[in-house]
């Protein structure tokens, strides 16, 4: 199915694509991925002392998230931090799954067309950035909503793709640190 605008936000609003153009976000790389919650709310608990408190709902996105590096022998997990309202990863697709099909099975939306999520998820390509950051949202959402706790994610997600070690260090240091810097953090809102 082809999307008549794709650079419409709920067929209203006029969107640039934040993605790295002419890149496949399914190859091998090094990606840093932020997350955050809807509003930026503080869902996943608190900095005290410079290191995070998890709340419930933080607990549970953290298991969620590591679980998806155990199932998927393609990802490995570099570094991550889970703030109050969003959560850092520095990822590596490490190959490609030629014959795996990944298939949306769980009943909650996290795309950013609401009007029309069928489009967003047809679109999606297997073992790619976007397909795993679904999953963990998905699952999260899911356990989080069976606890009858309001939750819900910001759509999309921001990504940068790691180009050299120099920059890889930069985001790693950068995600250990997040914490202790939260006072200054752009997300303490």
């Amino acid at each position: 199915m082809l999307v008549d605008n794709p650079s419409k936000f709920a067929d209203k609003f006029s969107v640039n694509s934040p993605r790295l153009k002419n890149w496949d976000y399914s190859t091998s790389g090094i990606y840093f991925i932020t997350i955050c919650t809807l509003n930026h709310n503080h869902f996943f608990g608190k900095i005290i002392d410079g290191q995070i408190e998890l709340s419930d709902k933080g607990i549970i996105a953290k298991e969620e998230l590591l679980k998806t590096f155990v199932i998927r022998k393609n990802i490995k997990l570099h570094e991550f931090v889970i703030m109050p309202n969003h959560i850092h990863l520095l990822m590596e697709i490490v190959n490609t799954i030629d014959n795996f099909v990944e298939t949306p099975r769980r009943d909650v939306s996290t795309t950013s067309n609401i009007h029309k999520p069928q489009i967003a998820i047809k679109s999606w390509k297997a073992n790619s950035i976007s397909s795993i950051i679904n999953q963990i949202k998905s699952i999260s959402t899911k356990r989080i909503r069976k606890t009858r706790l309001f939750f819900a994610w910001q759509p999309r997600f921001h990504d940068e793709v790691i180009k050299d070690q120099n920059r890889f260090f930069i985001i790693k240091q950068y995600i250990k640190n997040n914490p202790k810097n939260w006072e200054k953090d752009e997300y303490n809102q």
